[in-house]
């Protein structure tokens, strides 16, 4: 079996000018990530658009499955901050203020640079090192005790907590891509707190009858 490649940074930039070299890297990276995809990504092409020497790339980063894991990361604690921004917003105590909230923060996330979490999402093959949940995947046990508190009756609270996190990550991520303008105006946020709201207020026996 061959060696698992290292998708770990060499070293972490120290110095200003080492700072520098990696972020323009990672910015180069993310340029070509977006235009022209993962495929076609390369650590020439990466120096090449970074406009720096390939041996000051490989200084920092074997291969190129570092710098996109490295550039996953980065990209990943700016939407995990955006998420918890939104969840720390004041709101009611009532099932649509809670919901509307963790919407508002899903769109929130996937706001920041869309394109290329398209990318990390649809392209990127799993790589060892891949952060394996954002902010908005590890929620779903908070979304719990959200639901828990807004009086939600089901006697499957952690499965519907889970099923909500779930729905909510996947209509906003291709809300986001596919309706921009519905995610910017705040319709599809209207939309979903509905949705959500009359399914989780139905009562769960009503089901078996």
């Amino acid at each position: 079996m061959p060696p698992k490649r290292r998708v770990e940074p060499r070293r972490r930039p120290l110095q200003a000018r080492s700072q520098v070299t990696v972020e323009a890297v990672l910015q180069a990276t993310a340029y070509i990530l977006v235009r022209d995809g993962y495929a076609r990504l390369t650590t020439n092409r990466i120096a090449e658009r970074a406009g720096v020497n390939i041996a000051s790339l490989y200084q920092f980063f074997p291969n190129k499955e570092a710098i996109v894991v490295e550039l996953e990361r980065r990209h990943g604690e700016r939407t995990d901050a955006a998420m918890m921004a939104a969840l720390a917003r004041p709101r009611g105590p009532d099932l649509e203020s809670t919901l509307r909230a963790l919407v508002s923060a899903y769109v929130a996330a996937q706001t920041i640079d869309p394109a290329l979490q398209r990318v990390f999402v649809e392209e990127v093959p799993r790589l060892r090192g891949r952060r394996s949940a954002t902010a908005g995947e590890q929620c779903a046990t908070e979304v719990t005790a959200f639901l828990a508190a807004s009086g939600v009756g089901s006697p499957r609270l952690e499965l519907a907590g889970w099923m909500l996190a779930t729905v909510c990550r996947t209509v906003v991520y291709h809300g986001v891509l596919e309706r921009s303008a519905d995610a910017c105006s705040g319709a599809l946020v209207d939309e979903m707190v509905a949705m959500l709201s009359r399914w989780l207020r139905a009562d769960p026996s009503s089901a078996a009858t």
